[in-house]
């Protein structure tokens, strides 16, 4: 090989002014003794004369061969970077990291092109494209990937509109990406809400599954959980409150996953309750009307407080596997972050029950309870090992709904424990929460709800739900 001759191969600064560059990299001696922003020396380019070529004609049909570089930019590789980052902090474990293992080597072509996984990969990715943006405060990279969310919300009401497509499992993943990330980097205050509500349309369609499998097992436990968290939202009965859906059996065998099952089997009635409690207000009843359904609150109590001893045992069990307890650890008597987020749940269950109590008869006591309640569910938040976050899908959703629930109990910024859930919330959360940026399609879900029409909130206004 042998270099091109021509001009000085000298930085830009000496060229102009004519002087001798050293070449020396990054920048030159010239460049630093004048205090000169210097652009280095230029490369030298190789031309390969190893190989002679015989002169002869060469047909207009003929390939060319085009150099390739010998690297490439990080540009090619932004989307798998992208989805590896969000699988790792936002999406491990549950039914989205299924998605993303079902369309991690997919490649849509002209013979083989599916139409669920097509759709599936391109909402993994505007998940993972947002996220990542929003994490790493690059606004340009978070409203491509709104952008791309935009697309698939237009494309997903398209296939909803196909009847072989709307009880597939690529369909209800598509859906339960979209309402991930309306819940983590919404496009508007209420729009998770709509998707839920699309969820549990497409799962009435479907039916309790019956001979499960993994993946589907893996599925019907992430849709129980938002189903649930948008149940509260709204004040309304969630699907999973009939008896039919509640034989649905946990996906997990461990402690920590039957306790956390049977938590939201519990939350799952207190939706019902909620309604109960918001048609008695609607007919103006009188308290001496109050009884049976006071009966049914002191019912769906005790089922709460029997699952207590359980937690108790599983922080135990933890505790042996820990350690060094912090200091805030051992102050609210939790071990570590798996039995933190068991903990919150049941505060949250908690504060649901004495909330359905109080707007029936206001009590101080009750109050108390709640906001003590409140501040557990912060402090677990603020737990180092908490921060860890295994099978960060579903403590994520938990710590949202915990979140919202701790929020209005304690007033939200109208009482000191509001505003420290609030910051709390914005150091440990990491600012996963975020502003609007796009309105998407109205019409989502629209054909699909006239078919199989779910229950919508009586009064979304009255104490008890999420806020």
């Amino acid at each position: 090989m042998v270099s091109r001759g021509g001009r000085s191969k000298g930085c830009s600064n000496c060229r102009r002014r004519r002087v001798k560059c050293d070449e020396k990299r990054p920048v030159c001696s010239q460049c630093v003794k004048r205090k000169l922003q210097c652009d280095g020396p230029k490369d030298f380019t190789w031309i390969d004369q190893s190989e002679a070529y015989k002169s002869e004609q060469v047909p207009n049909t003929a390939v060319i061969k085009t150099a390739i570089p010998l690297q490439l930019s990080s540009k090619a590789f932004e989307a798998d970077i992208c989805l590896a980052y969000t699988r790792k902090n936002l999406l491990r474990g549950g039914p989205v990291e299924l998605a993303c293992t079902m369309v991690e080597h997919y490649q849509a072509s002209a013979t083989n092109a599916d139409p669920g996984l097509t759709l599936l990969r391109k909402s993994i990715l505007s998940l993972s494209v947002t996220f990542f943006g929003s994490q790493h405060r690059q606004n340009d990279i978070m409203n491509k990937g709104y952008h791309q969310y935009g697309e698939v919300l237009r494309q997903l009401n398209a296939h909803l509109a196909r009847p072989e497509l709307q009880k597939t499992n690529e369909t209800l993943l598509t859906a339960l990406s979209c309402m991930l990330l309306e819940i983590f980097l919404p496009t508007g205050p209420t729009n998770f809400l709509r998707h839920q509500r699309g969820l549990d349309a497409l799962a009435m369609v479907r039916g309790p599954p019956v001979e499960v499998d993994r993946p589907t097992a893996t599925i019907f436990h992430g849709l129980r959980i938002l189903s649930i968290v948008g149940a509260l939202a709204e004040s309304r009965p969630t699907l999973y409150a009939t008896e039919e859906w509640k034989q649905v059996p946990p996906i997990q065998a461990s402690e920590a996953g039957i306790l956390q099952h049977h938590i939201f089997t519990v939350l799952a009635d207190c939706t019902e309750l909620i309604s109960r409690r918001n048609a008695l207000f609607a007919l103006e009843a009188g308290t001496e009307s109050y009884g049976p359904f006071l009966k049914k609150v002191d019912d769906v109590l005790g089922n709460l407080e029997a699952l207590f001893p359980l937690w108790e045992s599983l922080n135990r069990h933890q505790l042996a596997e820990v350690a060094e307890q912090s200091d805030m650890a051992k102050e609210i008597g939790v071990s570590n972050h798996v039995s933190a987020t068991a903990y919150m749940l049941y505060n949250t269950a908690y504060i649901c029950i004495l909330q359905i109590t109080d707007s029936l008869f206001p009590s101080p006591a009750n109050v108390v309870l709640q906001n003590e309640a409140a501040m557990k569910i912060a402090k677990c938040l603020e737990l180092k090992e908490y921060e860890l976050r295994e099978d960060a899908s579903q403590s994520n959703t938990i710590a949202f709904v915990a979140t919202k629930v701790a929020w209005q109990a304690l007033g939200r910024f109208d009482s000191p424990g509001g505003r420290k859930l609030a910051y709390v919330v914005k150091s440990t959360m990491n600012s996963v929460f975020q502003e609007p940026c796009i309105q998407p399609d109205t019409t989502l879900f629209t054909q699909l709800m006239e078919t199989v029409p779910v229950d919508r909130p009586s009064n979304t206004g009255v104490p008890g739900g999420l806020g």
